[in-house]
């Protein structure tokens, strides 16, 4: 395994910072000659290399999936049906506690 560790420095409130950045894992990808091109265009507009670009591209949009994921979002009507149904639960069903009544996968 190939262990790349490289220095950042980056100015922050006016202050040169320095990090250590440890990077253990590779990624590759086919693309179009006209999308590298764009995209290579466009990380040189901003001042970064094509992988900075592409990678910070890519978190970027993976944090924005995982939060729209892990979040729920409800106006104040569905806030109040939802407390009021964990506050008063609908009695189960037949059919719910015949289901519940069968012995669970995790058990086989």
């Amino acid at each position: 395994m190939r262990v790349i560790i490289r220095t950042l420095s980056v100015l922050l409130l006016g202050e040169v910072v320095s990090a250590t950045v440890l990077k253990d894992a590779r990624m590759e990808l086919k693309t179009t000659n006209s999308k590298k091109e764009m995209l290579k265009t466009a990380a040189t507009l901003v001042g970064q290399d094509l992988t900075s670009f592409v990678l910070a591209s890519a978190e970027e949009r993976a944090k924005s999936v995982l939060t729209d994921y892990q979040s729920l979002s409800l106006s104040r009507d569905d806030q109040a049906r939802l407390m009021d149904a964990l506050a008063n639960p609908a009695k189960p069903t037949r059919a719910l506690k015949e289901l519940m009544s069968l012995e669970s996968l995790v058990e086989r």
